[in-house]
């Protein structure tokens, strides 16, 4: 029977999310989060996402876990203790120390469409000259001064916002941007004790940048971000 791997933690004192048909596999001071799944290749469905999230977060709730990216399938149990753990047993024992008493929290800056062409307007003479007229070249000429400006203050405001936390979390993963609009996207690891504090900050960079760029803080959520080479080697 092949199992959809969701992540691997320490010796566990309960089986966590029962409900979800999760269970565990243990090797030495290990224990793997596994469900049975019928299909060697886990599908993406909903269902399926849902299911390794939430095993993944009700975990994380009471214990460190290494999250393991969607779709780690292994034939059975056995090729999973001996085959994936047992090799990695220190790379994973030193990820979770590292990870320990730590939450992933993400971070997301937009920017208000209005808002921020209208500062490029005042800073670049010659988009303002451009704008509100109809020939299509200056349209698109316009347009793409518009981009390069945005793309010029993101670099700056990604810049602000990491210094202006940078007191707090132990690590930051720049996810970068993939829409015109994102200001940047970043993911923190932060230590339970210091939440308070990041959070507060957060408010205060928040206000700082409105109205031009509202922020969206996430989480916490699984550690994803600072656990790569491990999903990768896992994969």
């Amino acid at each position: 029977m092949p199992y959809l791997v969701h992540g691997v933690s320490r010796k566990l004192q309960t089986t966590p999310a029962t409900d979800l048909d999760v269970e565990t596999v243990r090797h030495g001071p290990l224990v793997a989060l596994v469900s049975p799944t019928p299909d060697e290749e886990a599908l993406p469905t909903r269902a399926n996402l849902l299911q390794h999230t939430r095993a993944l977060e009700r975990v994380g709730e009471h214990a460190t876990v290494v999250p393991m990216r969607f779709g780690v399938v292994v034939p059975d149990l056995d090729t999973l203790a001996n085959d994936y753990l047992a090799p990695q047993r220190e790379q994973l024992l030193a990820t979770l120390d590292r990870l320990d008493g730590h939450v992933e929290l993400r971070l997301r800056g937009h920017y208000d469409e209005a808002k921020v062409i209208a500062g490029i307007l005042r800073q670049d003479p010659r988009a303002a000259h451009l704008h509100g007229r109809t020939e299509t070249d200056a349209k698109i000429e316009l347009g793409e001064r518009i981009v390069a400006g945005i793309d010029a203050r993101r670099g700056a405001d990604r810049h602000h916002a990491r210094a202006a936390l940078a007191p707090y979390p132990a690590a930051v993963v720049d996810s970068g941007t993939t829409e015109t609009l994102d200001a940047f996207s970043l993911s923190f690891l932060v230590g339970r004790t210091a939440r308070e504090p990041f959070d507060r900050a957060v408010d205060a960079l928040g206000e700082e940048l409105a109205p031009v760029i509202g922020l969206e803080l996430v989480g916490p959520v699984p550690p994803f971000s600072f656990v790569t080479e491990e999903a990768d080697a896992w994969a």
